[in-house]
C-alpha cells in the first residue's frame, strides 16, 4: 500500500507551547502515514516550501488553563489581569504575521492560507495583526468556505437586524447595477 504523508511543521514563539498530548498524536499520525512532524520557533522556517500555512495567533496553553480556572472561580479581576498580561506578551511577537514576503517563500509562492477566523488583519481590524490584508483578501472566499460560510451568515444577520426593510434594501442595491468594489 502506498502512503501519502504530510510534512507538518508546528511553529510558535518560545513560551507558547501547546498540549504535549496533541503533539504526540501529531507525531504518531505523521509517522503512520509516511510524513513527518517537527517543531520550530521560527515562522520563516515553517513557511519555507510549505503547501499550506495555517498561522494563528494564540496564547500559551498554560494561560488557557489559568483562564479556565479563573472563570471557574468567578475571578473577574484575575481574568482582567491575565488578559492584560497576554496582550503584553502578544505585543512582543508582532513579527509573527503572515506577510506577502513569507507567502513568497512557500512552495512556488502559492501555499494555501487557512485560518479558523476571526483574523486580526493588519490595518483592517487592528494596526499590527496576524495577517496582511492583501494575503487575507486573496484567500477570503476559501477562508469563508472553510468557516462554513459563518462570516456571510453573520453579515446577513447584522444586515437583517439593522435594516428596516431588508428585501427593499437588497432590491435597491440590485437595481443600482453597480458592482461592489473593495478598496
Amino acid at each position: 500500500m502506498t502512503r501519502f504523508g504530510m510534512d507538518v511543521v508546528l511553529a510558535h514563539p518560545e513560551g507558547y507551547e501547546v498540549m504535549t498530548e496533541v503533539e504526540e498524536v501529531a507525531k504518531k499520525n505523521a509517522a503512520a502515514t509516511g510524513g513527518s512532524f517537527t517543531k520550530t520557533h521560527s515562522m520563516a522556517e515553517a513557511f519555507k516550501d510549505a503547501d499550506i500555512v495555517y498561522p494563528k495567533s494564540w496564547a500559551p496553553f498554560a494561560a488557557m488553563e489559568e483562564r479556565t480556572q479563573l472563570y471557574g472561580n468567578g475571578d473577574t479581576e484575575g481574568i482582567k489581569a491575565l488578559e492584560k498580561r497576554l496582550l503584553a506578551q502578544n505585543a512582543e511577537h508582532k513579527d509573527w504575521c503572515c506577510t506577502e514576503e513569507l507567502m513568497a517563500t512557500t512552495r512556488d509562492g502559492k501555499a494555501l492560507y487557512l485560518h479558523c477566523l476571526p483574523a486580526d488583519i493588519n490595518d483592517v481590524s487592528c494596526t499590527d495583526g496576524e495577517v496582511e490584508a492583501s494575503v487575507f483578501d486573496r484567500y477570503r472566499t476559501p477562508l469563508y468556505k472553510e468557516a462554513s460560510f459563518k462570516p456571510y451568515i453573520i453579515a446577513a444577520m447584522i444586515f437583517l437586524a439593522k435594516i428596516k426593510d431588508p428585501a427593499g434594501a437588497l432590491k435597491a442595491l440590485e437595481e443600482r447595477g453597480i458592482a461592489r468594489k473593495l478598496p
